[in-house]
């Protein structure tokens, strides 16, 4: 990320304070909370190619050390917002301009400031150290920063190859508890009367729409006879149903993670198509589209099969 590109800079003055200083209170932003994830991992592969240093905070960031300054000290808060300073207050017309004082305590911290090169006829780059060319971007921070993320369990499920972007998405609310079913809307406090649009049931939580229901039971025991497969229980976690096919070749993991979600976003499908069109599919309708998916996924699939009897 470049600070002079405009959405940077909204960016940064959102959740800086005039000082310069991250906000300490809770901003209602839904990217905050990864903000602030993602600064302390990013922070020490962010750097700057020096030009004239008006851009560049002289404690806050790390211009000269892999660090900024302000780590090496130990100031309190409310002495910090004086501190103001930009790195070119530092330079006049022929290059660095450092009071004694400043300058031994760079050295006392390890930095030779006649080591750093400045342009002042040029602008200062912020850079991504971990990119050849100096450009951040979202995907060379997830590659280069492994070991600092706990990746979910369901992200290779999710966002699998074989799946199109409209399942995926489905697939990716329906792990997250996201989808607007009627006991999530209950549980923001808003009164609705829920009962089950396939059987009747009393209420509808989730978990009766795609497991407990017997229109899910037939669903599932048909989806887990195709792969001769364990069954479906209703107590099993979603990790439980799609770790269900490990024994099967890559190809089949791909289909069985398809047939899973598919079945789920039929289930919701049909049960919207009653609630709000007054329409019903019939189990053997929801069946069809469910291959229909699946069989679209034989297609993306770049996997291959087990050469045995049972797989073929």
């Amino acid at each position: 990320m470049r600070r002079e590109e405009p959405w940077a800079q909204m960016i940064y003055a959102k959740f800086h304070t005039k000082s310069g200083d991250r906000i300490k209170y809770h901003k209602s932003f839904s990217v905050w909370p990864r903000i602030k994830f993602a600064k302390p991992i990013t922070k020490p592969f962010i750097g700057w190619i020096i030009g004239n240093s008006k851009k560049i905070d002289f404690w806050r960031d790390t211009w000269a050390t892999s660090i900024p300054l302000r780590e090496h000290i130990d100031l309190p808060n409310h002495l910090w917002k004086l501190c103001t300073a930009k790195v070119s207050d530092f330079i006049n017309p022929d290059g660095w301009n450092f009071p004694t004082d400043t300058l031994l305590a760079l050295l006392a911290m390890g930095i030779t400031i006649s080591s750093i090169t400045c342009n002042t006829n040029s602008e200062d780059i912020q850079i991504w150290k971990l990119d050849i060319h100096g450009d951040f971007s979202v995907k060379n921070a997830f590659e280069s920063t492994p070991d600092c993320l706990d990746t979910a369990w369901w992200w290779k499920c999710t966002w699998l190859q074989c799946l199109h972007l409209g399942l995926s998405g489905f697939a990716w609310k329906l792990i997250n508890q996201i989808l607007r079913s009627d006991d999530l809307i209950q549980r923001k406090g808003i009164l609705l009367v829920s009962i089950s649009n396939h059987c009747g049931f009393i209420a509808e939580p989730v978990n009766h729409l795609f497991f407990e229901c017997n229109v899910a039971k037939v669903i599932w025991s048909w989806a887990t006879s195709t792969f001769n497969i364990d069954v479906v229980a209703e107590n099993d976690s979603w990790k439980q149903i799609l770790d269900k096919s490990k024994a099967l070749s890559l190809y089949l993991n791909d289909l069985w993670i398809t047939m899973v979600f598919s079945v789920s976003r039929w289930l919701w499908n049909a049960r919207n198509k009653i609630q709000f069109d007054e329409s019903k599919l019939t189990i053997r309708e929801i069946q069809n589209r469910v291959l229909r998916e699946v069989e679209n996924s034989t297609k993306l699939s770049k996997h291959g099969m087990y050469n045995t009897v049972s797989e073929l």
